[in-house]
């Protein structure tokens, strides 16, 4: 991290409400869309965040014994993120377990992880991107996927164009609201709802295993998804 990127945060205002900010805007369908990765965090496996933000996904994977690494960029989100691990080590008692989970003020393009990750969770990560940068940034989180491991979306669901065109307005200003607000507070980048489904669908080496949307306050509209890729390839526990 160089002293320049480390001097300019630009999440630092954007830090202390994100967490209630999403669960304000989606009802904590953000947040359902990212713990369906979880089911992934058994003891003993690999697990990577990219843009961990305030860490609760992280602290979650290694609270089921994952051996986790997340990342960020923003000292004022790594911060919040430190915080909550310390508070989850007092809760737990100093008798208690150690979870593994390194915390790391890194950016993906510092990221040197030759041996891979046995699952890598992109929660929310994505559609900070534009979309000339986003399908590299993309490629090489699957380049970081273990053969046989998991690589876990979490993002916007995709427009369905069978839907009245009232229906597809609401939801484009649904997502171009926060993606508005956030471009503001942090410089992310606008642009129209991805479909990682459609973009990796004609991948010789993934396997699409899940596809879930998640409805906003769990009654109303399904406008988050959450994708489960299966890395093709010899998979670790295949005998010779």
């Amino acid at each position: 991290m160089s002293a320049r990127a480390s001097s300019l945060d630009l999440y630092r205002l954007a830090a202390p409400i994100y967490d209630l900010a999403t669960l304000a805007w989606s009802g904590g369908a953000i947040w359902r869309t990212r713990a369906h990765a979880l089911e992934h965090a058994k003891p003993g496996k690999t697990f990577f965040v990219p843009g961990t933000g305030t860490g609760r996904l992280a602290l979650e994977a290694a609270g089921r014994g994952a051996r986790t690494l997340a990342i960020d960029h923003s000292p004022a989100m790594l911060a919040r993120a430190r915080r909550r691990l310390a508070r989850d080590r007092a809760r737990r008692g100093p008798g208690a377990p150690a979870i593994e989970l390194e915390l790391r003020e890194q950016s993906l393009a510092e990221l040197e992880a030759p041996e891979g990750f046995d699952v890598v969770a992109a929660e929310h990560f994505l559609n900070v991107f534009r979309p000339d940068t986003m399908p590299a940034v993309r490629d090489r989180l699957i380049e970081l996927t273990k053969p046989g491991g998991v690589f876990a979306i979490a993002d916007f669901t995709p427009l369905r164009t069978d839907r009245a065109r009232p229906a597809r307005a609401a939801q484009a200003l649904h997502h171009v609201i926060p993606l508005g607000g956030c471009s503001l507070l942090t410089r992310n980048a606008m642009h129209p709802i991805y479909d990682h489904g459609a973009d990796l669908a004609d991948r010789a080496d993934l396997q699409l295993e899940a596809c879930i949307d998640e409805p906003s306050f769990w009654i109303g509209p399904r406008w988050f998804r959450a994708w489960t890729f299966r890395k093709l390839g010899e998979r670790p526990w295949v005998s010779r």
